[in-house]
C-alpha cells in the first residue's frame, strides 16, 4: 500500500512539473493574481487587525472578565477554568492562531488533552475586519453582519455537541512577562508580518494549485466558486459577484465556506497539533457541524425576517 502510495506521489508531481512548463503563463499570472489579492483585500484589513488583537491578548487585561465569566462557562461547556481564557484569546487572535494559543497552553499544562480536543473545535474565528470587507463586495451591511455574526455564534453552539465530558483540570491563568504597551507594539508588528506573509504564501499555493486545475477541468462560475472555496476561502469570496443567482443562495454559498475554511486552513491546523494529543478530526467535525449549524440558523433566521 506504502509503494502505491508513493508511485502514485511521483506521478503525481511529475505531471504537476510537466504542466508548470507546458502552461507557464498559468504559473506567472496565479502568483501575480495573488499578490494583488493579498494586498488589496487582505493586507489592509488584517495588518492592523493583527496587532491589536496581539496587543490585547499579551496586554493581559482579560483577568478580570474571566474570572467573572469563568463559573457559567465552565458549566456550560464542561471545561477548566482556564479554557474561558484560552477561548477569549482565540476570540481575538482568529485562525490559525487559535491553534496555536490551545497547543501552547497544552504544553503548558494550562488546560489538559481534553479540554483541547474540545477547544481546537469551537474556536474557529475568522477575523471580522476581513470579512466584512470581503463580503461587502458581493452583499450590503446588513447582509454582510448577519453573516459575520451567525460565522461566530456557530461556535457557541458547537462547543454544546463537546460537552459531554467534564474536565476537573485546576484553575490556572497565564502568566505575561511583559504588559508595557511601548514594549508590545513592535513584537506585535513582527509578529503580524510573519503571520500575513504565511497567508500571502498559502493564498499563492492554492491559487496556483485551482488555477491549474481549472485548465485541466473547465467548470462554470459555479464550480469554480466551489473549487477555489474549499481550496482556500480568499480567492473564492473575491469572485463571488461574478456569481448571478439568487441574494440568498449566494449567501448561503458564502456562509459554507467560511464555515468549513478551505484546505488551506485544515492543513495549517494539522501542522500546528501534530506533535501533540490533539486530534484533526475534531477540527474536521467542528468544521462539518460549522457549515450546517451556520446555514439553518442562517435560514431560519432569513425566513423569519421575510415572512
Amino acid at each position: 500500500m506504502n509503494k502505491v502510495k508513493k508511485i502514485f506521489t511521483i506521478i503525481l508531481l511529475f505531471t504537476f512539473i510537466y504542466l508548470l512548463f507546458k502552461y507557464n503563463f498559468i504559473l506567472q499570472k496565479s502568483v501575480n493574481d495573488a499578490v494583488i489579492l493579498w494586498l488589496n483585500k487582505v493586507f489592509p484589513s488584517l495588518f492592523i487587525m493583527f496587532i491589536i488583537n496581539d496587543l490585547i491578548i499579551n496586554s493581559h487585561i482579560l483577568d478580570n472578565l474571566c474570572k467573572l465569566i469563568s463559573p457559567l462557562f465552565n458549566k456550560i461547556y464542561h471545561v477548566s477554568g482556564t479554557s474561558l481564557e484560552c477561548f477569549i484569546l482565540c476570540l481575538f487572535s482568529g485562525t490559525p492562531s487559535s491553534a496555536y494559543i490551545i497547543k501552547e497552553m497544552l504544553n503548558n499544562n494550562s488546560i489538559n488533552e481534553m479540554d483541547a480536543n474540545k477547544l481546537i473545535s469551537f474556536t474557529f474565528f475568522s477575523n471580522p475586519l476581513f470579512l466584512y470587507n470581503i463580503l461587502s463586495i458581493s452583499f450590503n451591511k446588513f447582509i454582510t453582519l448577519k453573516i459575520i455574526i451567525i460565522h461566530y455564534l456557530t461556535n457557541l453552539i458547537i462547543g454544546l455537541f463537546y460537552r459531554k465530558n467534564k474536565s476537573n483540570n485546576s484553575n490556572i491563568t497565564i502568566k505575561v512577562a511583559n504588559n508595557n504597551i511601548i514594549n508590545l507594539i513592535p513584537k506585535a508588528i513582527s509578529k503580524s508580518f510573519n503571520t500575513l506573509l504565511m497567508i500571502l504564501g498559502t493564498i499563492t499555493f492554492y491559487m496556483i494549485i485551482s488555477n491549474y486545475l481549472l485548465k485541466i477541468i473547465p467548470l462554470n462560475i459555479m464550480g469554480e466558486i466551489i473549487l477555489r472555496g474549499i481550496l482556500e476561502i480568499t480567492q473564492s469570496l473575491n469572485i463571488l459577484p461574478n456569481l448571478n443567482i439568487l441574494s440568498m443562495i449566494k449567501e448561503i454559498i458564502a456562509l459554507s465556506i467560511i464555515s468549513f475554511g478551505g484546505l488551506s486552513i485544515h492543513t495549517q491546523i494539522l501542522n500546528i497539533i501534530s506533535d501533540t494529543n490533539i486530534k484533526y478530526h475534531n477540527f474536521l467535525i467542528g468544521r462539518i457541524l460549522h457549515v450546517l449549524i451556520s446555514t439553518t440558523i442562517y435560514i431560519f433566521i432569513t425566513i423569519t425576517i421575510y415572512c
